[in-house]
């Protein structure tokens, strides 16, 4: 059969291809994601199983477990979040808002890193980026500069500089001649970042690429591109606010569940080793306001939960969120009301993790309920308590995973009181800690209440 030409539609968001424009991906639920990808030719080839050559096995129980070479960041945060340092040979799609501190980030890193640095920007000068560099106080011996915006170009450049890290800023605005498409669209994107991992393969060098977001905060481009690199890290913050935090999305290296907070300075990002006390720094100790302790990855950090209940004139009451998960707080309200009696239904109710900070674990339920109470009950808690456990529907009060963590840095920090399900037997209380220990959200209320 002869050959034929066809238009291929791709979605912008997801990657799904379509023979023909359609209003509504049916993949991801877009709507005006769909665009010409290119003109392609399609061959009709029917190639029989016999004709296809066997493909090689390898037994993996005869393979020795070989470690992934790694080399410190020089920041013990970043360190934390990608799994004890950066892959040789690696390569990191970072994202995050415009304004939230990526370059800076990556410049700090590329002049901290002690190690041979290539610094490749589209959209700044090498004059705005050394005049970056001197407003960070940072050394740019070891770092040089190209705005190579062709990706044929730069790994050209790579193989002949050898460098041991290799930043992208950013990966929108390099273009690739092996695709269609203008810098930034999907074809480009995808050819753009298989010439860096190419690159990164056979000079062992890592690569860290800043790629742009969208409004929903999502890194732009097609989902494939998440499926390429190795990790994806994701810069979060508001520009309003001083802190920074860093988590990994994906992570072939370490784990995804670590969090590195930096604070911003004027002399650039500065990690922040305890994060509990900067977040506990302005406390202020009223009706609503609770401490308490959430985990993340092998760290346990202790933030303030603050609650506000106020008289609704509305016929539906106002629930509203941040940092937490406003249907996860109209489930506690409803556990609050029935099974303690702490009525609602003619309040508004807010919640405010402090110091910018997001969390989903299950183990802020308890305190979400102690909060509201004490806001209710405009009965402010004790200073040197800290409240977590999960909280059913049934009103139960569960116990939740790394007890013994959450403990040892409430005692580190000098509370003394702590509200939570029973200990098991194999935990151990520090000395110190007075354990409240309670079964139901009743019994909760009623220690709040007396």
């Amino acid at each position: 059969m002869s050959a034929r030409l066809s238009t291929v539609y791709s979605c912008s968001n997801c990657d799904a291809q379509y023979p023909r424009w359609v209003g509504r991906c049916s993949q991801c639920g877009k709507f005006g994601t769909i665009s010409t990808e290119g003109t392609v030719i399609q061959k009709a080839t029917v190639k029989s199983a016999s004709s296809v050559p066997v493909a090689d096995t390898v037994n993996l129980g005869s393979l020795k477990s070989v470690n992934v070479p790694k080399f410190s960041s020089g920041y013990g945060e970043i360190d934390r979040v990608i799994g004890g340092g950066i892959a040789q040979s690696g390569v990191t799609l970072v994202t995050g808002e415009p304004g939230v501190g990526k370059s800076t980030l990556l410049l700090a890193l590329a002049g901290r890193l002690g190690k041979k640095v290539l610094y490749v920007s589209g959209e700044e000068s090498a004059e705005q980026v050394s005049g970056r560099l001197q407003r960070l106080d940072i050394s740019g011996d070891q770092i040089s500069f190209t705005t190579a915006s062709e990706v044929g170009s730069l790994v050209q450049v790579i193989n002949h500089q050898l460098p041991q890290l290799v930043v992208v800023d950013s990966l929108q605005t390099m273009a690739s001649g092996q695709a269609e498409g203008s810098a930034g669209s999907p074809n480009q994107v995808r050819a753009v970042l298989a010439g860096l991992i190419e690159a990164a393969k056979s000079t062992k060098a890592a690569i860290f690429v800043i790629g742009h977001v969208t409004k929903e905060g999502v890194a732009a481009g097609p989902k494939s591109i998440e499926h390429l690199v190795d990790v994806v890290l994701q810069l979060e913050g508001n520009s309003n606010q001083s802190l920074r935090f860093l988590r990994a999305s994906k992570n072939r290296f370490g784990p995804t569940d670590e969090v590195g907070v930096f604070q911003m300075e004027e002399h650039g990002l500065v990690e922040v080793s305890n994060p509990s006390a900067l977040f506990l720094a302005e406390r202020h100790q009223g009706a609503g306001s609770c401490i308490t302790a959430v985990l993340e990855g092998t760290r346990s950090l202790l933030i303030e939960l603050q609650a506000l209940v106020a008289h609704s004139r509305l016929a539906y009451p106002k629930r509203a969120t941040a940092g937490f998960d406003v249907n996860r707080l109209g489930m506690l309200l409803a556990v609050l009301g029935e099974r303690a009696g702490v009525k609602l239904n003619y309040s508004d109710v807010y919640i405010n993790l402090a110091g910018g900070f997001r969390s989903r674990e299950p183990a802020l339920d308890l305190a979400v309920i102690a909060s509201v109470a004490s806001a209710t009950l405009k009965k402010p808690l004790p200073h040197d308590l800290i409240v977590f456990g999960e909280v059913g529907l049934g009103g139960e009060v569960r116990p939740v995973v790394g007890a013994e963590k959450r403990l040892n840095e409430t005692s580190r920090l000098g509370f003394k009181q702590v509200l939570m399900p029973n200990l098991s037997t194999k935990t151990k209380l520090p000395t110190g800690l007075e354990l409240i220990p309670v079964r139901t959200v009743a019994e909760a209320v009623d220690w709040l209440r007396y």
